[in-house]
Parts: structure tokens; C-alpha cells; sequence
């Protein structure tokens, strides 16, 4: 699994993950980016990855091998 984490306090509501990883990331009411699932199986991970890349304010990590809490 991947873990995906987004640090909202340095987003600043480009967009860009929502356009390469649509069923990864939204944006909220007030632009800033969210995760619609903070863990995605590894077959998202050239998405993840993508979204990262993409970032302007590098405001999105992740971690391979996550296990979800619980």
C-alpha cells in the first residue's frame, strides 16, 4: 500500500494533483487540495508519484509499503 500525505499548510490550491490523479485528490470549498484516501493499493503509484512531481509547493508525500491503521 501507499500512504499519501498532503500538508494542507503549504498548499496553495494549484491544482495540479486534482488534474493528474482526479480519483486521488478534490479540492475543498476553500481550494485546498484533500485526499479522498490516504492509502491507495501500489497499482496508483505512477499517479501518486505524478501528483507529487506535479506539486509546485511540494505540499504532497508518500510512503510504498504503508500499512493503514488498525
Amino acid at each position: 500500500m501507499i500512504e499519501i500525505k498532503l500538508d494542507r499548510g503549504s498548499c496553495q490550491g494549484y491544482g495540479n494533483c486534482v488534474l493528474v490523479a482526479p480519483d486521488l485528490f478534490d479540492l475543498d470549498a476553500d481550494g485546498l487540495a484533500v485526499v479522498n484516501n490516504a492509502f491507495v493499493g501500489d497499482e496508483l503509484l505512477e499517479d501518486v508519484r505524478k501528483a507529487a512531481y506535479d506539486c509546485p509547493t511540494d505540499s504532497i508525500a508518500f510512503v510504498e509499503g504503508a500499512e493503514p491503521p488498525g
